[in-house]
């Protein structure tokens, strides 16, 4: 079988087209026959090696997402049948055509999803969900700025901003392309955060009253100008660190207004079921129901694993890319 691996961290040219053989399920596991599987930010800092928890086992695959049918199953393994399509939240190993993987982290994707849609969902959706709702704790009639809009979270979450009631849902992003994308969606104002304005912009748009939740994954010096366009009691959601650069906050500027900062980090978030399951099914129907559209890039196979990398890390894309093997 075809599998994406590196042996040394690097720039995109490290990620390795490879031949080996087909995974045996282990006691508890499954093997999955990978129909799709999902790029996120997090395989690009694993392969660069920054930001890392812990040190990463080489050679490595990355891919913490992938969709697909049930080949093989393990020992002790009684609820997932062969033959069932799943979709799986992993550690690692996405970037293949066949993966072994427990169980537990597999669940049924349903009648009318394609494993290409259920794909972009697992790791992108669950932080756009929970971002907006169980750590923004985004209220009914509030204003919300999400950063980053045209990309694989900020479209599903310039959408849930809404389904979930906002008042006023402020795309940023870097682009006029990327800014119509977001205008799409039903972002209600667009701005361009690459310029020096842009929380002006926000305070313009908000009658000067500030938004009430700001979603951050830029992080660096754009992260601490959030402050200046938050409303009181307003939150900050910091989700990643785009910009390369670790943001500072300033202890002063939360007490001022009485603000909150709160972390997210979707590995912590996977090792929780209850996080999971009811999440992932909500935002299954939302998707089948249309209420979800997802902005999906699917013409990439695993040979094309490097250049993928190097479109996201310049910034060249927009929505979910997925790659299929």
């Amino acid at each position: 079988m075809k599998i994406i691996r590196f042996c040394e961290h690097g720039g995109p040219a490290v990620l390795k087209l490879e031949e080996t053989e087909i995974p045996k399920p282990g006691r508890g596991e499954v093997v999955l026959r990978v129909d799709a599987t999902g790029v996120n930010f997090t395989d690009i800092s694993h392969r660069k090696g920054s930001n890392l928890r812990q040190p990463l086992p080489l050679p490595y695959t990355p891919g913490v997402e992938a969709a697909g049918t049930v080949t093989e199953v393990g020992e002790g393994v009684t609820n997932i049948p062969v033959g069932e399509r799943i979709i799986a939240v992993l550690p690692s190993g996405g970037y293949a055509e066949y993966v072994a993987i427990a169980a537990a982290r597999a669940f049924p994707i349903p009648s009318g999803l394609s494993s290409i849609q259920a794909a972009a969902l697992p790791v992108q959706g669950l932080t756009a969900y929970h971002i907006i709702s169980t750590f923004g704790h985004l209220q009914p009639g509030e204003r919300i700025l999400v950063q980053a809009a045209a990309g694989g979270v900020g479209t599903l979450a310039v959408q849930l901003a809404k389904l979930f009631g906002a008042a006023q849902v402020i795309a940023a992003a870097s682009t006029p392309s990327k800014l119509e994308l977001a205008k799409s969606l039903g972002a209600d104002t667009t701005i361009d955060y690459s310029l020096p304005d842009w929380e002006d912009q926000v305070l313009a748009a908000t009658d000067g009253k500030g938004v009430d939740l700001i979603l951050d994954m830029i992080g660096g010096s754009q992260f601490s100008r959030n402050f200046s366009c938050l409303a009181p009691l307003g939150r900050i959601v910091a989700f990643g660190a785009a910009s390369g650069q670790r943001a500072i906050i300033d202890a002063e500027k939360l007490t001022s207004r009485c603000y909150t900062v709160t972390g997210y980090y979707t590995g912590f978030v996977a090792t929780l079921p209850k996080a999971i399951v009811p999440t992932l099914q909500t935002l299954f129907q939302f998707v089948l129901s249309g209420q979800l559209k997802l902005q999906l890039r699917h013409d990439f196979t695993l040979a094309d694993a490097a250049e993928v990398h190097r479109q996201m890390e310049e910034r060249l894309t927009t929505g979910k890319i997925v790659l299929v093997p």
